[in-house]
């Protein structure tokens, strides 16, 4: 199945596995996906604007610098995938409901963005903004989170017991039931330059 590029209509794909097409450079314009599959395709680039992607699984894919303006996400499953440098804050918040599994989701930003009961499962999340972002419920396993900035983010009730590297302000974010483990405690201390010894 070969995905229009350049549309100027509304196009609908329902079941669809796209394997291996190249889109760099083109734009994807009011188009929907239902239930589709995307294998090892490059969206590296592009522009996604305005299109829905509802139940989708983008499998070995290079999403790096894609612009998403204004393109809904729900219930979107990401796996193995690149996503450097995308700003996560300009898709459609409504009900967004991303999972990502062994990604790199490096530079990215999620600016104010709301995203409660997000998973991100042994991933690359370096240097990537969640500031003012709404994270509840959601779950760092087994993740880098080296030099990300949490400035008041909402991270009531997330799991960050199996994530590392990240630097947490007690002070600046709302942390209440958020789940830490022993190991990584020591993260939430760092701005007090304190010495932990076992």
């Amino acid at each position: 199945m070969n995905l229009k590029k350049n549309n100027t209509m509304n196009d609908y794909y329902d079941n669809e596995t796209f394997k291996k097409v190249a889109f760099t450079n083109d734009q994807i314009s009011r188009s929907d996906f239902d239930s589709c599959t995307f294998e090892n395709c490059d969206f590296s680039n592009m522009h996604v604007v305005n299109s829905e992607f509802l139940e989708c699984e983008f499998i070995d894919c290079n999403l790096s610098n894609t612009r998403l303006k204004e393109s809904s996400f729900k219930d979107v499953h990401f796996c193995s995938s690149k996503l450097l440098g995308i700003k996560f804050y300009e898709i459609d918040p409504f009900l967004l409901k991303i999972n990502f599994t062994d990604c790199q989701v490096d530079y990215s930003s999620f600016y104010q963005l709301k995203m409660q009961n997000f998973q991100f499962v042994n991933c690359s999340i370096k240097e990537v903004d969640f500031t003012e972002a709404n994270l509840q419920f959601s779950y760092f396993d087994d993740c880098d989170l080296l030099g990300s900035i949490f400035e008041a983010s909402d991270l009531r009730n997330v799991n960050f017991k199996t994530a590392r590297n990240f630097s947490i302000d007690l002070e600046s974010n709302r942390v209440e039931k958020a789940i830490f483990s022993k190991d990584n405690v020591a993260n939430l201390l760092e701005k007090y330059k304190i010495k932990i010894v076992s």
